[in-house]
């Protein structure tokens, strides 16, 4: 069974372009979370699966909707996802389509489903994602 929630005490936001190096995010994101108050382990496993789906919401200027996307992705060691690899892995995915987005700001995931009812191994988490005015 997968956690309904994931790092719901970890705050970041989408902006800045992607990381080259998860060592200069994961010291980033340490930095950020501090100047907000809240300490941050990066090398806490959050998620014990080596798959997962991430979905998020973005606004589509050539359409002008907000549209859903998704994308997957694979943890390195087969054990799981650690916080710091799970949140460097989703800012290079989703920050060329957020950063300049209202709702740019991450808090944390939620359980949305599983990806195949066939095949549970794989969860699909939505990012909770909120705006400037909401942090």
């Amino acid at each position: 069974m997968y956690p309904k929630q994931l790092m719901l005490e970890t705050y970041w936001g989408f902006y800045g372009g992607k990381y080259a190096s998860r060592e200069e995010f994961i010291r980033e994101a340490i930095d950020y979370n501090k100047d907000l108050g809240k300490q941050w382990n990066p090398n806490e496993t959050v998620l014990g699966c080596q798959n997962v789906t991430i979905q998020y919401s973005c606004w589509n200027n050539k359409e002008n909707i907000v549209q859903e996307q998704d994308f997957d992705l694979t943890a390195d060691n087969p054990s799981g996802f650690t916080s710091g690899e799970l949140l460097f892995k989703i800012h290079n995915e989703v920050v060329d389509l957020l950063e300049k987005d209202d709702y740019r700001f991450f808090e944390g995931l939620t359980l949305w489903k599983r990806k195949n009812n066939n095949h549970d191994s794989v969860p699909l988490y939505f990012i909770n994602q909120t705006t400037l005015e909401e942090v």
